[in-house]
């Protein structure tokens, strides 16, 4: 295994254009998991165990907190969804339409979300590239690959390499839950609302669906 290292030397600016590829993509995804892969992109900025808390080890309690209460909470939501096709219910987006349970179970997690939100520090991930000098800090997925990558200055090589490690080796997935509907939305803007955007999207299936055969 391990990873293949490419560098090409350019000597016009004192500066290096650092990146590095994983080879997964939506190509590895399976209904029921579709769009995890950009999803898991959005969350590699989230910072880690050392970056982006003010208090990691609560902050990791938190975390483990709220994925308890959110496993109750899609428990009710299969009750809820059968309420809905018995046609006792008009939908599952007013929260009064959801049980006791379900709101009571809401509210807890809400809380957490607040707990969290005051140890969070914001954007730190980014804040330490750019205040070392970083520009074009950015990341995007395709089929097959998912990109991260950063322009920053020469001598700041070695703080890429424990940045890029430190995300690889002890990422702490925070906000997921609120992230999840960013990714969402993106593909609300940008496939749902676009006229191609089906389109090229079922087009593209297809030709994965035919390559894998």
């Amino acid at each position: 295994m391990g990873c293949d290292v490419l560098m090409v030397e350019r000597h016009n600016a004192p500066r290096i254009a650092a990146g590095w590829v994983a080879k997964v993509g939506s190509a590895n995804e399976r209904p029921g998991i579709t769009g995890i892969a950009h999803l898991f992109e959005h969350m590699m900025f989230k910072g880690t165990r050392s970056i982006g808390s003010k208090n990691p080890k609560r902050d990791l309690q938190i975390i483990t907190e709220q994925e308890a209460i959110r496993e109750q909470m899609r428990q009710e939501e299969r009750k809820i969804r059968e309420m809905l096709r018995r046609g006792e219910i008009p939908d599952m987006i007013n929260p009064e339409n959801m049980t006791p349970r379900w709101r009571e179970l809401n509210a807890k997690f809400q809380k957490l979300v607040e707990e969290q939100r005051k140890l969070l520090v914001k954007n730190e991930f980014s804040k330490i590239y750019s205040e070392a000098g970083a520009t074009q800090l950015n990341a995007f997925t395709t089929e097959d690959m998912t990109v991260y990558f950063v322009s920053l200055p020469a001598n700041k090589l070695e703080l890429w390499m424990w940045m890029e490690s430190e995300r690889i080796l002890h990422p702490v997935f925070r906000e997921f839950y609120s992230e999840r509907e960013v990714v969402m939305e993106e593909r609300r803007l940008r496939v749902e609302a676009t006229p191609l955007g089906r389109h090229y999207e079922q087009f593209g299936a297809m030709v994965l669906e035919f390559c894998a055969i």
